[in-house]
């Protein structure tokens, strides 16, 4: 029995033992992502994937994701914003939110109007809101939110100083409810260049009209675009789409004042980043579900600007690289022959100099040879005379002594028989 009691306790140690060294089961957090519009929008589709992305990595629970619209530039009436507060009550009054995340300012006052009654108790992060959107607001204890700031001035400054002789402005925006608010911020900003520049705002034109004038604009000229969602007609449009067919338009530089637009046609400028944005709001939200933010209304403004440039413009433009400003971005580099093949010019190069020394050497050293044989050859002719004439010396001088022997004796002797009848020839004489 004892044994029996044994073992059983030892089984229940072992299987709690196990139990706790088993990770623990994430529990599942809803998030709601408001947009004001559509998320397929480029900088909207941008802004999510960020959020999302960084949501989804950064958290040990498992995140599940909601997105809703009120397309806004399309359906931005008043009932339309009743129904749509009726429908999502009814569609997520099974669901415990999280927290809903509302992105743009519509956004935002369609949840401090009517977020309690949809998501009564879920805490609410907010982005892509300016300060002066905010302006001096009571914001609820659940409500937080990261601001964005859009400024107009730096880029202003750095067309006026890339463009010295500029002389007038045209500035392309549209007719929806955001496309004017920032439009007004805008005007803040352009307001302290108006001594300088002529500002004509090109808004209450069909869009098609607005190009045709954008196409005979006088020199020095320069254009600035902030968005169109709407035109003067009261047509939609999707603003990314619009600047591309402002700059195929235009005959002036076009500058802007939102990253998503660089590489659709503007220069550049000093432009701010959803993209940015969209992982700060996650990681505001990420604090909020696991409750390490501080209670209360929280807002942060996070800098995330950056000076950021279209190398195609430009090129397009005559705009010279080293005149931009320190620090500058520059997108869209096509690199010249030389850059793409630098490794491979320099190999080549280094060959050919190679070889061309190498053949360099071997003709050097044909002609210190041919010069070496030519010198040998002449030693040896010269060597050769000497030998003959030395030879020739020799023989003659052998000659000499073969032939100054035989006449020696024959003088000799002939010397003797002179002397020999001498006498007889005397001695014939005395008688």
């Amino acid at each position: 029995m004892r044994v029996r009691t044994f073992l059983l306790v030892l089984c229940i140690w072992a299987i709690v033992s196990i139990a706790s060294a088993l990770p623990a089961s994430s529990a599942t957090r809803r998030v709601v992502l408001l947009f004001d519009e559509r998320p397929e929008l480029p900088g909207l589709t941008l802004l999510q994937a960020d959020l999302v992305r960084t949501l989804t990595s950064s958290s040990a629970d498992r995140i599940e994701v909601y997105n809703e619209t009120m397309d806004q530039s399309r359906f931005g009436s008043g009932s339309y914003q009743l129904l749509l507060r009726d429908f999502l009550r009814a569609k997520y009054s099974d669901k415990k939110i999280d927290v809903v995340i509302a992105i743009l300012a519509p956004s935002l006052n369609f949840l401090l109007d009517y977020g309690a009654i949809i998501f009564p108790g879920t805490s609410i992060v907010f982005c892509g809101i300016d300060k002066t959107e905010l302006g001096n607001r009571l914001l609820p204890p659940n409500v937080r939110g990261i601001l964005v700031k859009r400024e107009f001035a730096p880029t202003v400054e750095i067309a006026l100083s890339l463009h010295p002789k500029t002389e007038r402005a045209v500035v392309v925006a549209g007719t929806s409810d955001f496309d004017t608010r920032l439009l007004e911020q805008a005007k803040i900003d352009f307001g302290f260049y108006e001594q300088r520049l002529h500002f004509q705002y090109l808004t209450t034109l069909p869009l098609q009209d607005s190009l045709t004038e954008l196409s005979h604009m006088p020199p020095q000229t320069i254009v600035f675009y902030t968005t169109m969602f709407r035109d003067g007609a009261g047509e939609t449009f999707v603003p990314h789409e619009v600047v591309e067919r402002v700059s195929a338009a235009a005959n002036a530089p076009i500058y802007g004042f939102l990253d998503q637009y660089v590489g659709r046609g503007i220069v550049g400028g000093n432009v701010y980043s959803l993209s940015a944005h969209g992982v700060e709001t996650a990681k505001l939200a990420l604090r909020v579900l696991a409750g390490t933010e501080a209670l209360g209304p929280q807002v942060y403004e996070v800098p995330i600007n950056k000076l950021l440039f279209d190398w195609r413009q430009l090129q397009r433009w005559g705009i010279s690289e080293s005149k931009l400003p320190a620090g500058s971005e520059i997108w869209f580099h096509e690199r010249s022959a030389w850059e793409q093949n630098r490794t491979a010019i320099f190999g080549i190069t280094a060959a050919i100099l190679v070889q061309a020394l190498l053949i360099g050497w071997l003709l050097h050293e044909r002609q210190y040879r041919r010069r070496a044989e030519r010198t040998a050859r002449e030693s040896l002719s010269e060597l050769t005379q000497m030998n003959r004439m030395a030879t020739a010396g020799e023989l003659s001088a052998a000659i000499a002594r073969e032939i100054k022997q035989p006449l020696t004796g024959i003088v000799t002797m002939a010397n003797v028989g002179f002397q020999g009848r001498v006498p007889i020839l005397a001695g014939h004489a005395t008688q």
